[in-house]
């Protein structure tokens, strides 16, 4: 009888171990890496959006080089703003931004104006 009963005692200790709730705290470690393409990816998806029916702004036309510094300096101070260098023969163009109205377009050139004094907002392209 005492065997059954330290039998069932044993039982219950080991279930009531299984049974209890443990609470604590979790740190994730991760480099840094990791956390400049989770900002790359935040900014990927921001522009998968049909840009055909978005407003820009225009920084520059004119030629390649400039293009390309301009485009540059953009990305130092802008880094979070999308930016795409066009060739329209036979100057190149930098755009940013997609907007989805004039508005937000026009909020936002006030502040690229105060660097890039040409920058124009330009309309949404024709379907």
């Amino acid at each position: 009888m005492y065997k059954y009963l330290s039998i069932i005692i044993v039982f219950l200790f080991y279930i009531n171990g299984f049974s209890q709730v443990q609470e604590g705290i979790i740190n994730i470690d991760s480099s840094s890496e990791i956390e400049k393409l989770v900002t790359k990816k935040i900014i990927y998806n921001k522009t998968i959006h049909n840009t055909n029916s978005t407003y820009t702004i225009q920084l520059f036309y004119g030629s390649e080089n400039g293009a390309i510094r301009t485009q540059n300096k953009f990305r130092e101070l802008f880094p979070n703003t999308t930016s795409s260098l066009e060739f329209d023969s036979p100057n190149w163009k930098v755009k940013v931004g997609h907007y989805k109205s004039r508005l937000i377009a026009d909020k936002h050139l006030q502040e690229i104006i105060l660097t890039f004094g040409d920058a124009i907002v330009l309309e949404p392209k024709k379907k």
